[in-house]
């Protein structure tokens, strides 16, 4: 059984899993991903709540595609967060789940106020009759691999660093929002993406991305800001998909973020505003052309 919240699913939770498969199969048991809905800090504090990598589904299909042999998703509600570090080690993993060998990671903590940790967990061995094995960080550049980390450096528009330590290209899933249809009259109409859940959102900029629509891909050209040039308000995300033509309201989209390219900048006309767009759709074109 492999534990964890694995938000972002980064390198370091997929070895920690692909340990826990290779064990499973060395000794010819199934092998369990043990995950949950939400992070506990969103029930124990959450007004120091982060934002997330995931939403459930996308990280629901990248546990998927490691090929575990079950993938235990659990609700994490108020019932849930009051277990002990007993009684979740008793009667979740032995009990229900029959564990035979426990993955952890280094800094893993559970029960009710988080009395357990790995220290707890290497304790009962013993008396519940399962092994554990705690997996040292993965380091990428000399540096552990985090969650945390990955989502400093999305907001700071360090795209290819968080990517690297993701192990994949980051995504933004959501629904498409009515916005001001600004992008229409200047020849560029836009989806304004309103994310699923509270997602970590790359800086602000313009990004060559690919739009995920109804199992097909468009190139886009995605612009995260508050659009100075025309005395934009609010943060949006909106994105020209190249080369589409219908209606995209209410409709569920993924961007996956593929290059970063410029800053977002106030231009002094929207003419020079639309020359510039029409700079970086080409360099979206000339991005994406030879990408798989």
């Amino acid at each position: 059984v492999a534990i964890g919240t694995f938000d972002g699913l980064h390198l370091g939770h997929q070895a920690l899993i692909r340990a826990a498969i290779a064990d499973a199969v060395a000794y010819s048991r199934p092998a369990v991903v043990l995950t949950f809905d939400r992070h506990p800090a969103e029930l124990v504090a959450p007004d120091r709540t982060q934002p997330y990598l995931n939403t459930d589904s996308q990280r629901i299909r990248m546990l998927q595609d490691l090929a575990p042999d079950h993938l235990v998703f659990v609700e994490f509600d108020d019932r849930f967060r009051r277990l002990s570090a007993e009684a979740f080690s008793r009667f979740v993993l032995k009990g229900v789940l029959g564990a035979r060998s426990v993955f952890v990671g280094e800094g893993f903590r559970f029960g009710y106020d988080q009395t357990g940790d790995t220290k707890y967990l290497l304790d009962a061995r013993a008396r519940l009759a399962f092994d554990v094995e705690v997996l040292e960080p993965v380091l990428f550049e000399g540096e552990r691999v985090s969650s945390t980390s990955i989502r400093g450096r999305l907001t700071l528009g360090d795209l290819q660093a968080a990517q690297d330590r993701l192990g994949y290209r980051y995504r933004l899933s959501g629904t498409i929002v009515t916005g001001e249809r600004l992008g229409r009259t200047l020849g560029y109409p836009t989806a304004n993406l309103a994310p699923t859940r509270r997602l970590v959102v790359p800086r602000d900029g313009i990004y060559a991305v690919w739009v995920h629509l109804d199992g097909e891909r468009w190139m886009g050209a995605c612009c995260i800001g508050f659009r100075p040039t025309v005395g934009g308000s609010a943060r949006t995300i909106e994105t020209y998909l190249l080369d589409f033509d219908g209606d995209l309201y209410g409709r569920d989209l993924e961007l996956e973020f593929v290059q970063r390219l410029r800053d977002e900048v106030k231009f002094d006309s929207l003419e020079a505003l639309v020359a510039q767009i029409g700079e970086d759709v080409d360099a979206v074109r000339q991005q994406l052309a030879g990408d798989a």
